[in-house]
């Protein structure tokens, strides 16, 4: 069950989807620090979720904030892709376990952080082995499968063949995470 602070309309997610659409983001050299602005989705079984998010990466550390409609249940990850610590709405702070199984049990969902830092640049990550890697006529990676999770990537139809995704969907038996990025930068 997700906490009640998290649990939005699933409505009011494509909606935000389908406006998110229309929006090219700029290339992110790889290793620099960046921020990126956009929606995540989750479903997982019945269950389903979305918030707004900014990330924000200084090498290996970043903070991502998550927060509904009208800044409903704002939280805060913030760490590196081995530690985690989750500030939730009223202040109260977790830091244990692994950073997926921390999620896991504070929100109810969890991402391989890890990986996800890569694959909003658009690539697989290096720490682990790829599979059914597919490409567009133009070159560009469009999905592969990487931790049992299969990913796909939509780019803006105009954008540089540098530029990461506008869109990243990650799906594995049952659970679904979609992220749409609407502004990115460094």
């Amino acid at each position: 069950m997700f906490p009640p602070k998290l649990l939005f309309l699933n409505a009011i997610f494509v909606a935000l989807w389908l406006l998110a659409g229309c929006v090219s983001v700029p290339p992110i050299s790889p290793g620099t620090d960046f921020s990126i602005k956009g929606k995540i989705g989750v479903v997982d079984g019945g269950e389903s979720w979305s918030a707004r998010f900014v990330w924000r990466q200084s090498g290996e550390r970043f903070e991502i904030d998550l927060w509904g409609p009208l800044g409903q249940g704002q939280t805060r990850l913030r760490g590196t892709p081995d530690r985690l610590e989750i500030t939730d709405a009223d202040g109260d702070v977790r830091t244990s376990g692994s950073p997926e199984a921390l999620m896991l049990a504070e929100l109810g969902w969890s991402l391989p952080l890890s990986l996800l830092l890569d694959w909003l640049q658009g690539r697989p990550s290096v720490k682990a082995p790829v599979a059914e890697a597919t490409s567009d006529p133009e070159g560009n990676l469009t999905g592969f499968r990487q931790l049992g999770w299969q990913v796909r990537f939509e780019r803006a139809k105009q954008a540089p063949a540098d530029a990461p995704p506008r869109r990243i969907t990650a799906e594995k038996p049952g659970y679904r995470v979609r992220v749409a990025v609407s502004e990115s930068g460094t």
